[in-house]
């Protein structure tokens, strides 16, 4: 494979990268300057690990080849360049981040499985699922399987509505 074009680096998925992998290292280096007992770093020090391994192996995605022109597409097998995202597009992920925040905020007013449930109907409407009974059955197996898994390993101070 002939290697064309001028690299790109994707300074914004870098940036988020090292965000992402600077939040957990910190993390990490917080709940190890607590305490190195082992029913303290049980979880944390595994899931972060793996986190940080997940973050180095997305990051020589952030470098790409640009395409030098439309010769180029053709040798790849590619009919046309890749699309930017549509107003609609973008419009979903404000509704989602919205949704998020939503989320975030709501959980001690209504109860963390009312909250948690609804994020999860909205978020998988706005991410193509039409069928409801689909949606709303994940859904709801989903906030069941998270209120009460986490709530077995860590007891949390949310309010519930329902559960």
């Amino acid at each position: 494979m002939t290697k064309t074009g001028k690299l790109k680096i994707q300074w914004g998925h870098l940036v988020l990268l090292a965000i992402i992998a600077g939040w957990i290292l910190a993390y990490l280096l917080d709940a190890r300057a607590t305490s190195m007992r082992v029913s303290n770093l049980l979880l944390v020090q595994p899931v972060a690990i793996l986190a940080l391994i997940l973050v180095l192996v997305l990051v020589p995605q952030c470098f790409v080849r640009e395409q030098p022109n439309d010769n180029t597409l053709a040798a790849n097998n590619q009919d046309t360049p890749p699309a930017k995202e549509t107003p609609l597009e973008l419009a979903k992920i404000g509704i989602l981040t919205a949704a998020f925040v939503a989320l975030a905020f709501l959980m001690e007013r209504i109860g963390f499985d009312v909250s948690v449930f609804a994020f999860l109907v909205l978020g998988l409407y706005i991410c193509g699922e039409r069928n409801w009974i689909a949606n709303l059955a994940f859904s709801a197996i989903f906030t069941v399987a998270l209120i009460y898994g986490y709530g077995a390993i860590i007891p949390f101070p949310f309010p519930l509505a329902v559960l």
